[in-house]
């Protein structure tokens, strides 16, 4: 009698159409039951194997689904539909270069499979890749017009690419081919916002919401954008409707302690503030709000004993005590108190164990490590100075190793570090140069970290790097590949990298990777508006830093810097105010190794200047320094900015130091940021020096400080606010401790600390 093989007999057509029947009905736990028998008995069907991986991805058991979705690829490796699967559970274990190459291969087999094109985008997103993932998405929908998640994505990707008018059409489609898609109206809501078309905007969200009423992330843009329109009630009630739904968002908590802080109830503010770190200890936004809010306080409250112990509750995190000791220099900035308050941070910050990442390989290489530059000066202003100009400036000098503009200028946020290690070490220097893609193509519109959580996008654009050279033609693009390959050689001569050394580094490779040999004497490092975070890691990291900071005058400056957020903003336009009246009192920059360049001299007498300042960064002259450039090539600047316009490629033309002040201060103004700036203004020769006339002014703009500037009483009249709210409201009060922290600080003037050094030229 012959025997029978019984892996080569077939289930029942009973069972196979059962299996379907209920994929189909989503009753995954019979499909998962049925397979498993099926394929018991019938251990070598593939298509049995199939539906047991995609069941068990559905209810969440993605491990083994994924050795069913192996199994199914080893039966039949020209199933294409098998490879996508696959793809798809590599994807959801954070596998990404594993999950392309599944796709890619459904692909070779069936190029018309839009699934796989699809999910291909998916991964090449997430690898931040957009250029390729917007290819992908392209021919998915091009495959199948009828394709809502293709169009969806392809939304996603335009917007995350600056393309917003591109992706509002996408989102469009996707929602004409399935008009219940509350999360492609979410989207487009988003979009709408970005292009400041703020009505419709809130009817995407609306829609968002009657679609899907318990959308938590729609209740809190939406929120967002309410908040914007200074419906500031209509905002509060969303954030809290999206509090009560998700109340781990930490976002909707800092959202909602925002609005509350210009409602003016500030404890309010600050427990929502303390929800959210504790929630998320590192959350830089939170505590950077929380400091806002206690300053505001301080005007209402003679003491701030009480209010203080919320910040001694420990948990297991760094993050607290740190921002703990951060707080306590940010409260008592501009006062006597500052020098101990700032020691006590460095201290803690110093005692602090710093996070670095161990290199799980011993090297074989045996050379010795290469030199790196020990000097460093970091760029950084008061107002706006023109740190953007010098930046260009010295950008072009062979000693000098400096990295494109502002893209650079947060590397020292706690959040950037974290990213970049989140990988291990092999992935470090790929996940680097995927959050920095503009470093290597100015085009690039992929957005950047800043600030923290806040991205920019297009940034290569906004700072004009994408028309360089002599016919104002080219893209300042870098090889990326040969920096990446550059970079991993470097780190393999460390058996560990902190992030400070690693900065370095990332130096030396750019250097490498745009091909410049010459011997560097320093790295010049611009800090453009840091968070209070990243400047004092920075310090703590690199404390022999030399401080280059940019000034101009100070009222010029400061209505320069506020009038861009004018009068929509005023929490912004306050915090800017306050930030002008403390930045040139910081102790950072109360040593020898520090120097302010007025823009004015940079402007007027370039050649005295630089002689001056490269005696003092330790550099030759060079005919470089005298023209903007990007990499050695010439700079156009940003084509929107009136001084570029005017000024053309002349960087010594004299049109931006001869702005006239009052678009925003009256006269009134003026005369009482004048008596507050005083003590800087004769230091750097904006302001003859008399200091009767100063003390009598001070004694004269004392009863000012509580009230209203004129600029802010324009506000309540163009905002329809009222005079009493206004005055309530959390930047208000944030504004006025600031000046009448700076009044008692001058009151005391022969106590006064010593301030920034001016650069001394011939």
């Amino acid at each position: 009698m012959k025997k029978i093989d019984v892996n080569s007999l077939e289930p029942s057509q009973e069972q196979l159409n059962n299996l379907i029947k209920y994929y189909q009905a989503g009753r995954y736990e019979d499909v998962e039951k049925l397979s498993l028998s099926i394929t018991q008995e019938f251990p070598k069907h593939q298509f049995a194997w199939k539906v047991l991986g995609a069941a068990l991805k559905q209810i969440g058991k993605i491990n083994e689904s994924l050795v069913a979705t192996q199994k199914s690829v080893q039966l039949e490796p020209q199933d294409a539909e098998a490879h996508n699967n696959l793809g798809v559970m590599l994807k959801e274990l954070g596998r990404l270069d594993e999950a392309e190459a599944s796709y890619t291969q459904a692909i070779e087999i069936k190029p018309e499979l839009a699934e796989a094109h699809n999910n291909l985008g998916n991964s090449l997103k997430e690898l931040g890749r957009l250029d390729e993932a917007e290819a992908s998405y392209t021919q998915a929908k091009t495959l199948k017009p009828d394709y809502t998640e293709a169009h969806y994505n392809l939304g996603i990707t335009l917007q995350e690419l600056g393309r917003l008018d591109e992706a509002e059409i996408s989102y469009r489609k996707a929602l004409a081919l399935k008009p219940d898609y509350a999360k492609a109206y979410y989207n487009l809501g988003n979009t709408l916002k970005e292009l400041c078309r703020l009505d419709e905007a809130e009817i995407s969200y609306r829609k968002a919401l009657a679609l899907k009423p318990d959308y938590a992330e729609a209740h809190n843009n939406l929120g967002v954008m309410l908040k914007e329109l200074g419906r500031l009630d209509e905002a509060e009630a969303s954030y809290r409707q999206t509090i009560r739904l998700k109340p781990d968002l930490t976002d909707a908590l800092n959202n909602l302690g925002n609005t509350l802080q210009e409602l003016g109830r500030l404890d309010e503010a600050v427990a929502s503030y303390k929800k959210a770190i504790a929630l998320k200890p590192g959350y830089t936004k939170a505590w950077n709000n929380i400091f806002f809010s206690l300053q505001a306080i301080k005007l209402q409250s003679s003491s701030l004993e009480d209010r203080i112990p919320l910040f001694d509750e420990q948990t297991n995190s760094r993050y607290p005590q740190i921002l703990k000791s951060i707080l306590s220099y940010r409260l008592n900035q501009g006062n006597l108190s500052t020098d101990k308050s700032f020691k006590d941070v460095l201290n803690i910050l110093s005692s602090a164990d710093s996070t670095f990442i161990k290199n799980p390989k011993v090297s074989s290489i045996e050379l010795i490590k290469p030199t790196l530059p020990e000097k460093i000066t970091a760029l950084t202003h008061f107002g706006r100075s023109g740190t953007g100009l010098m930046h260009s400036l010295i950008d072009g000098h062979p000693e000098v190793s400096t990295l494109p503009s502002i893209y650079f200028s947060e590397f020292f946020d706690y959040s950037i570090w974290e990213k970049i290690i989140s990988g291990g070490w092999e992935d470090m220097a790929d996940r680097f140069a995927a959050i920095y893609d503009v470093l290597f193509d100015a085009s690039s519109a992929a957005p950047i970290a800043s600030k923290g959580e806040q991205t920019i996008n297009n940034i290569g654009q906004k700072e004009g790097m994408t028309n360089v050279g002599t016919e104002k033609n080219e893209v300042l693009s870098v090889d990326k590949k040969a920096f990446i390959k550059k970079l991993k050689q470097l780190m393999d001569y460390h058996d560990h990298l902190d992030q400070f050394t690693f900065f370095k580094l990332i130096h030396k490779a750019y250097e490498v990777a745009i091909k410049n040999t010459n011997e560097k004497k320093l790295i010049f490092y611009h800090i453009h508006n840091p968070d209070t975070y990243a400047q004092l890691n920075f310090l703590r990291l690199a404390p022999n830093t030399n401080w280059l900071v940019m000034v101009r005058e100070p009222i010029q400056s400061c209505e320069l810097w506020v009038n861009k957020k004018f009068p929509n903003n005023y929490i912004n336009v306050a915090n800017r105010i306050f930030q002008m009246l403390f930045e040139v009192d910081q102790i950072i920059y109360q040593n020898d190794n520090s120097i302010g360049v007025r823009l004015e001299d940079l402007k007027e007498h370039p050649k005295k200047t630089f002689q001056a300042l490269c005696g003092w960064l330790g550099i030759k002259e060079e005919d470089s320094l005298y023209q903007m450039t990007a990499q050695g090539k010439r700079w156009w600047g940003d084509g929107t900015s009136p001084e570029f316009a005017k000024d053309e490629t002349e960087p010594f033309g004299k049109s931006s130091i001869n702005y006239k002040v009052g678009l925003i201060f009256s006269e009134k103004d003026q005369f009482i940021l004048h008596t507050l700036f005083y003590p800087f203004s004769v230091r750097f020769g904006y302001a003859e020096e008399n200091l009767e006339k100063f003390k009598n002014d001070l004694q004269t703009i004392k009863p000012m400080l509580t009230q209203m500037f004129d600029f802010e009483k324009k506000i309540t009249q163009d905002t329809q606010v009222s005079t009493e709210k206004f005055m309530k409201s959390g930047p208000y009060l944030y504004l006025r401790s600031g000046m009448i922290e700076r009044w008692n600080t001058l009151n005391k003037f022969n106590t006064y600390p010593k301030m920034l050094s001016p650069l001394k030229i011939s």
